[in-house]
């Protein structure tokens, strides 16, 4: 959302500066002319203030998942991103993830190989349900048994993710946007449906796709799971934790 503001602002600004260059070209301005003339600049630099106040707007909390990964995804303020991990010969898939807002959510998020091809790999689909805390940092790591045919590989994962505030959100804390998620977990897209339906109303062909993520696949893991070998989920920092050196976090 906030970039979007953003580049509202500056399709403001840009068509109020061309109003008023076409308003003080004109030779026999009328009324209207004139109140374009004054007008318009006013617009701009007001859009210009509003613009200037969303970019150096700064987090209340530190974007600890930004610093970690990089880009990320963003379902309703519940933020994540993927890596895999060799521990110990077996991989784990490791979502990181942060909340935007000050009371705590239940994030749920599913992933499964992308279609080439020769259609999906045999790589099992994965689900993730994560109790996160107000602005908590952590990860939620799942062990996930590799075919020899994708060790070493990167795979192309569809992503969906759904999120629960059971209190509400309150006051957003962190304010960078993600990649926006907008299939479930189930992967269904009620966005995507009604732009298709609207497309078919209008006569035209509208295609929709899930996000996707591509991941880097380690070698020589384990193919089947060991028994005793569980999900678990870990958080790194809580609101009102002291600073957290991101360099010492470990998937």
């Amino acid at each position: 959302m906030r970039e979007f503001l953003k580049v509202i602002m500056v399709l403001v600004i840009m068509a109020a500066l061309l109003a008023a260059a076409l308003a003080w070209i004109s030779e026999r301005p009328d009324q209207r002319t004139l109140m374009f003339r004054f007008g318009s600049p006013i617009v701009a630099i007001l859009a210009l203030v509003v613009f200037l106040r969303i970019h150096f707007r700064r987090d209340e909390v530190p974007d600890y998942l930004r610093q970690m990964c990089g880009g990320y995804f963003d379902r309703g303020g519940f933020c994540f991103s993927f890596a895999a991990y060799d521990v110990d010969g077996i991989c784990f898939l490791d979502a990181f993830f942060q909340n935007k807002y000050e009371r705590p959510c239940v994030g749920r998020i599913a992933l499964r190989p992308a279609k080439d091809f020769f259609g999906r790999r045999k790589i099992d689909a994965i689900t993730y349900e994560i109790s996160c805390e107000a602005a908590a940092f952590g990860v939620a790591r799942v062990p996930l048994p590799l075919p020899l045919a994708v060790q070493g590989k990167r795979q192309k994962f569809e992503v969906g993710a759904s999120v629960h505030y059971p209190e509400g959100k309150g006051r957003m804390l962190r304010f960078r946007d993600g990649a926006v998620i907008r299939t479930n977990s189930n992967f269904g897209n009620s966005f995507g449906t009604a732009l298709q339906v609207a497309g078919a109303m209008g006569g035209t062909l509208v295609l929709t796709r899930p996000a996707s993520a591509t991941v880097s696949l380690p070698i020589g893991v384990a193919e089947e799971i060991p028994d005793g070998i569980e999900p678990e989920v870990k958080t790194f920092w809580r609101l009102g934790d002291p600073p957290l050196e991101v360099s010492d976090v470990h998937g």
